[in-house]
This record gives structure tokens, C-alpha cells and sequence, in this order.
């Protein structure tokens, strides 16, 4: 097991029927993917869920129905290596079929607000393209949290959670880690706030291979998954308009030389870490019942990707 301290992951008996959930199901209109929301009843159904939050019920894209199950794995394993990590669970919807994963609200509404880090990066560069992304820089980044940091309003340390992002991406091979997939929640609403954390790990779903089809890749020999596993590119670029490799583990070893105090946390987390430790942390996830189960064959191939992509962090981390 991963020597840091893990999280206790919220664990499902059976998957969550939201049939009947209050709320008015608002869609959220950014990423690709649409996301509802609804609020669990009170008392709650199941004991991992909260009663009378709001939760978002988050469905696959059409052409890849299982990819929902990505964000509950990327769940499971923040929890291993003690990131956070939204809970996620295995949803569906009795009356109308559909499955999704229902993603619990990382902040407390009527308390603290959300800023998403697109909303501050389009005011430190006016011409920022936010609708593709192209301008997420590093550079701007840490511009943006070294000026919150020095100004006392941050109490995150933005080297470690970028450092632990870019590992947890390199894990699970996130390539939308964009502008409004982190940000800052801000205490108080309605008056000016003088504190902020950075968001847990949320929206992890385009991972994990989520849009390689099982049957399809049963034939792959050990070259064909390299091959797959090398081209996964981290969103973010780390400098404004640099087209060079933005490959997920050389992310990951630049970050450790340009903050080396990060160094020690990452190794803690991740050298220890193992495939069967991977395996038994979602291995309960088959089991589930729902329209859109998490097959064998996809659960296999998620953990042959979780366990390469382990192996080069590690190699890349010690």
C-alpha cells in the first residue's frame, strides 16, 4: 500500500436510483458531457450519501456508453493515494434508463461560491480562448496562484496540488485537465471574500481509456499499448503557446524540477503503490447492477492501462 494516508472511499451496496430525487435536474453547460443535478432526499437512501445535497448525475458521451464509469474508478483511486477526489458513484435513473455517475458537490452552497480558474485566466489575458482551451498555460497558472498565494487569500499550497494533479492525471491518462476543470472555492457568498482553496480533482471522466472499445483492443500486443499510453497528452501547455511535449509523465518531471519540495510528497504517495492495490480498490465494481455495467473486459482494460501508467510514474518519480 501507498505509504501516504489514504482516504476512506465511500463504498456503494447497489447502484443509486435517482428516480424521484428532488430538484429542478439544472444542466450545466460546460464540458462536452451533460450533467444534471438533483438533490438526495433526506433521510439519505443509502449511507454514503448525504441527505438533501446536491449531487450531479453525470452521463457518458452517446458514442461511449460506459464512459461514466471512469469518474468512480477516479474516485476510488484518489482515495488510495489520499488525493480528493468528488465521491463518485454507480447511478442510473428508473424511469427513463439512463446511467451516470452521481458526483457529490465539493462545496457548501449558500456558504462558499466556485470560481472557475477559466473565469480568473480570461481576466489575466483578455484575448484567452476558452472555448478550446489552447491558451492554458502553466505559466499563467502560476502567475494567477502566486498572486492569490502572496496576497494571503490562498491556503492551499498550489505547488503540491498542481503536483499531485499532474501525477493523478499521468495515473488515470486525464487529457482534459482545462481551465474550468480547477478552480477555487471562496468562503462567503454576497460580500468579498478573503479566503480560498483550490478545488479537489473533479471532472475526471475523459480518462482510463474510455473510448477504446474492449474487443477491440484484446489483440493489442505489448507495442500496440505503449504506443497508446505515449500518446496521452496532458491538457495544460506550460508555457503560452509552447507546442512542445506536453506528454502526461513529462508534465510530471518537470514539475518535480521546477518545485523540488514536491518531490518528497509525490514519492510518498505513489512509490508505493501497487497493481493488485489498484485492482482491490475498485474490484467491487462489476458487481454492481445497473443498464450499463461495468463489464469484465472494460474492467480488465483499465486496470492494464492504471498498471502501465503506474509503472512510468514510478520510474519516473524515484
Amino acid at each position: 500500500m501507498p505509504s501516504a494516508a489514504t482516504i476512506p472511499a465511500l463504498i456503494q451496496a447497489e447502484a443509486v436510483d435517482i428516480a424521484g430525487w428532488p430538484g429542478d435536474f439544472a444542466v450545466y453547460p460546460q464540458g462536452a458531457r451533460e450533467k444534471r443535478s438533483a438533490f438526495c432526499p433526506d433521510p439519505a437512501p443509502e449511507p454514503e450519501l448525504r441527505p438533501g445535497w446536491r449531487y450531479l448525475f453525470k452521463e457518458s458521451d452517446h458514442r461511449y456508453p460506459d464512459q461514466f464509469w471512469g469518474e468512480i474508478v477516479a474516485y476510488r483511486v484518489g482515495c488510495l493515494v489520499g488525493l480528493e477526489v468528488p465521491p463518485a458513484f454507480a447511478a442510473w435513473n428508473s424511469s427513463t434508463g439512463e446511467c451516470a455517475a452521481l458526483i457529490e458537490w465539493f462545496y457548501a452552497e449558500g456558504r462558499e461560491r466556485l470560481v472557475l480558474a477559466g473565469d480568473d485566466l480570461q481576466r489575466l489575458r483578455p484575448n484567452f480562448d476558452r472555448r478550446r482551451g489552447s491558451d492554458h498555460s502553466m505559466g499563467d497558472n502560476v502567475t494567477l496562484l502566486r498572486a492569490y498565494s502572496h496576497s494571503g487569500f490562498l491556503t492551499t499550497d498550489w505547488r503540491a496540488w498542481w503536483g499531485n494533479a499532474l501525477a493523478f492525471d499521468a495515473l488515470i491518462g486525464n487529457v482534459d485537465r482545462h481551465q474550468d476543470n480547477w478552480g477555487f472555492v471562496w468562503e462567503g457568498v454576497g460580500s468579498p471574500a478573503r479566503r480560498a482553496r483550490l478545488t479537489p480533482l473533479f471532472d475526471n471522466g475523459t480518462a482510463l481509456g474510455y473510448e477504446r472499445f474492449p474487443h477491440l483492443t484484446n489483440a493489442w500486443n505489448d507495442q500496440r499499448w505503449e504506443q497508446y499510453v505515449s500518446r496521452g497528452r496532458h491538457h495544460v501547455r506550460w508555457q503560452h503557446g509552447d507546442e512542445q511535449d506536453r506528454s502526461h509523465i513529462s508534465h510530471v518531471r518537470r514539475a518535480m524540477q521546477v518545485w523540488p519540495q514536491i518531490c518528497p510528497e509525490l514519492r510518498r504517495r505513489f512509490a508505493g503503490l501497487t497493481s493488485a492495490d489498484l485492482a482491490e480498490s475498485i474490484h467491487d465494481l462489476p458487481n454492481l447492477m445497473l443498464p450499463v455495467r461495468m463489464t469484465p473486459e472494460r474492467f480488465a482494460l483499465m486496470l492494464k492501462l492504471l498498471g502501465r501508467r503506474l509503472s512510468l510514474l514510478q520510474q519516473a518519480i524515484l
